[in-house]
């Protein structure tokens, strides 16, 4: 009778270290290197600071396109509990990427510019900015809402140094 379940047993385990096998090649196959997400934290009750988190590169992606995905999806759970906040509107929508050969220029929708106070404003342009310049390569990083050059941004006009800037 035991004779009778060895084979079967490893052949399931074969199997099933084959798949973990199988599983672990394709994710080192998906993910290549960590990309740096700046978000607001909580320090204390009247205290805050733009604070990067960690987030796994997408091989197939280019990293500016992985790293404003991120930011956009705002905190994890997780980070939410560590006290992590994003003030980018959740409506902001990734437009677009233009690559030229001497910058990048990102197109955000209509909502990353609307909304909040001038507080809110400024911490929503440092996070995009610092999430940008970091995962540009060194290249200068421009910013436009709905494909118009972006000067300003909210109704009391915080000011979009361009190139951006990581803060």
């Amino acid at each position: 009778m035991i004779k009778k379940l060895i084979l079967p047993l490893l052949i399931a385990v074969l199997l099933i270290a084959a798949l973990i096998y199988k599983l672990n090649e394709r994710q080192n196959n998906i993910f290549s290197g960590n990309l740096n997400v700046y978000f607001v934290k909580l320090i204390s009750k009247n205290s805050v600071k733009l604070s990067p988190v960690k987030r796994d590169r997408i091989q197939e992606e280019k990293p500016l396109k992985t790293a404003l995905s991120e930011l956009l999806k705002g905190p994890s759970v997780y980070e939410k509990t560590r006290g992590y906040i994003s003030e980018i509107p959740l409506k902001t929508r990734l437009i677009g990427i233009t690559e030229l050969p001497d910058r990048l220029i990102i197109n955000l929708s209509k909502e990353f510019a609307e909304n909040g106070g001038s507080i809110s404003q400024s911490f929503r342009l440092r996070q995009l900015s610092s999430t940008a310049v970091d995962a540009a390569g060194g290249k200068p990083v421009y910013l436009q809402i709905e494909s118009k050059n972006a000067d300003y941004i909210g109704g009391e006009g915080v000011e979009v140094p361009q190139p951006l800037e990581k803060y």
